[in-house]
């Protein structure tokens, strides 16, 4: 991920949303889970980006988002980017995260996805977390395989329209 591909904080808000909503209660991203983070992602020219803050309730040591948390932000973001620049739906097949310095809570961070490539079934995304000054706290690359869209449906348990209506909204700009 190019340092430069990422806008700041205050200029990741002014970028158009993605406008799909998961359908189901992820931790991360759903509007309706009671512990979540409802994270609301935004478009840019080669995947998403997202300001958030993360409580104090999810920390590892005192202060500081838990490893865990991070990893899952990042996994995130990736799979936003791949809903966002392609309209697929897929399932990470591994992740790799660099911790580079503690990411804390309480402070607004910025979440990155890149794609770096598509080629269904694979695709490969870049993510990283950045603090306000821009100083890159977390990195990662994950590796993505695309089921058919059936089969993720049935193993959620959600209709594969509504799977289609999500990722079609997704892509709205």
């Amino acid at each position: 991920m190019k340092e430069s591909c990422c806008p700041d904080h205050a200029s990741v808000l002014n970028l158009p949303k993605v406008q799909g909503r998961w359908p189901g209660s992820c931790f991360v991203c759903s509007e309706g889970h009671p512990h979540g983070l409802g994270l609301r992602f935004h478009h840019t020219t080669d995947g998403v980006a997202c300001v958030t803050s993360i409580p104090a309730t999810y920390c590892g040591f005192d202060g500081m988002v838990h490893g865990g948390i991070i990893s899952a932000l990042l996994d995130e973001a990736a799979a936003y980017a791949l809903f966002a620049r392609h309209g697929k739906l897929g399932v990470t097949r591994d992740i790799t995260v660099r911790f580079l310095k503690p990411v804390p809570t309480g402070t607004d961070i910025r979440v990155v996805g890149e794609i770096v490539s598509f080629d269904p079934p694979q695709a490969e995304v870049a993510m990283a977390i950045y603090d306000a000054e821009g100083q890159r706290l977390a990195e990662g690359r994950t590796n993505w395989s695309f089921p058919r869209l059936s089969r993720i449906a049935a193993l959620a348990g959600v209709e594969e329209g509504v799977l289609q209506d999500f990722l079609d909204d997704c892509r709205k700009m």
